[in-house]
């Protein structure tokens, strides 16, 4: 038997792909989501990263938690200072995760081209953990990540130059 087809038969018995595109865990993510939805699950358990960090470009690495913290890692990128998340936040986030299928691959793999760098968007939940990316380049056409990551800094940092005083009109 040739090298090849003792590999493809290993895959198929292990009961793998033989395809280098590995799906995330999205049925388990997607459920864990709708039952935080639904007002059960864990929010302890619950996580959104969005990482755009480039080796030689630096970029931002962006985690909200289900339990209000943030973490962030900005190299060479100017990131505001980091405030705790409420939960009406949260569910915002999280019904967005849902909306755009937060857990689901829809790039297929291939070579970067010059210039260009994958943006990452992980999702956690429970014990479950879905991971997509797309091209930075493509980000505004696919409308995906770009969505989450504005959502997830409009909520994660202070608002520019302080806290937001919002004023009644006096007639």
């Amino acid at each position: 038997m040739t090298r090849s087809l003792v590999f493809a038969c290993l895959l198929l018995l292990a009961g793998c792909s033989p395809s280098p595109v590995q799906q995330p865990k999205g049925d388990k993510v997607r459920a864990c989501l709708e039952e935080l939805a639904a007002g059960g699950g864990d929010w302890i358990t619950f996580s959104v990263t969005y990482d755009d960090s480039h080796g030689l470009h630096g970029g931002l690495t962006l985690t909200v938690h289900g339990d209000g913290r943030v973490d962030q890692r900005a190299i060479r990128f100017e990131a505001r200072e980091p405030r705790p998340v409420s939960k009406p936040d949260l569910e915002r986030l999280l019904a967005l995760l849902r909306e755009v299928k937060g857990w689901e691959q829809r790039i297929p793999e291939r070579q970067a081209m010059p210039d260009e760098s994958p943006i990452r968007l992980t999702v956690r939940c429970g014990t479950n953990e879905g991971k997509i990316w797309e091209w930075y380049n493509d980000m505004p056409e696919n409308a995906r990540i770009s969505r989450v990551r504005d959502l997830m800094t409009q909520i994660a940092w202070q608002p520019k130059g302080g806290p937001v005083v919002i004023r009644k009109e006096t007639r």
